[in-house]
């Protein structure tokens, strides 16, 4: 399959393309060695419609584990959230807590990461510098406090 995957919709309706195109094209294989007259023609005509049913169906089935494959990989977790799961083992639990305020709301100032944790000012402003400098955090002067970021090669 090139470009997106296909919808459900779009799969069916292919499906039952398929199956007049194999019906139609076995029937006309059919004429074209028989004729119109012969007996056997009517029991190979159920046959070629039988046949055609088995492309379509097969081509549902098959496009359908293809399109599952592609949702359940979509369906992974978002590059942050991983590499967040796998930094926080490595961070104390303040910094977890920092980091899951700031990941949760991006460009949070480092005075409402006070607020919200209920730190004092110089604790906050440690453990920010701290992960600053373990470039696990960006931090933009905004007036006389700071917004915080989360470093963009964790977003990666």
């Amino acid at each position: 399959m090139i470009g997106r995957p296909m919808s459900e919709n779009e799969r069916l309706y292919a499906s039952v393309l398929i199956v007049f195109i194999v019906y139609f094209a076995l029937n006309s294989l059919i004429f074209s060695f028989f004729g119109d007259d012969s007996p056997a023609v009517h029991y190979l005509m159920t046959l070629s419609f039988l046949g055609g049913m088995a492309a379509g169906v097969g081509f549902f089935i098959l496009t359908g584990r293809a399109v599952r494959g592609k949702v359940v990989d979509e369906a992974a977790e978002p590059p942050v959230k991983r590499n967040l799961e796998v930094l926080r083992k490595a961070l104390s639990a303040d910094e977890v807590l920092l980091m899951d305020l700031i990941a949760g709301s991006e460009g949070v100032t480092q005075d409402s990461l006070r607020f919200k944790t209920g730190f004092s000012k110089s604790k906050v402003s440690a453990l920010v510098s701290e992960l600053e400098k373990k470039d696990i955090l960006v931090r933009e002067r905004l007036g006389r406090t700071y917004r915080v970021f989360i470093a963009d090669w964790l977003k990666k």
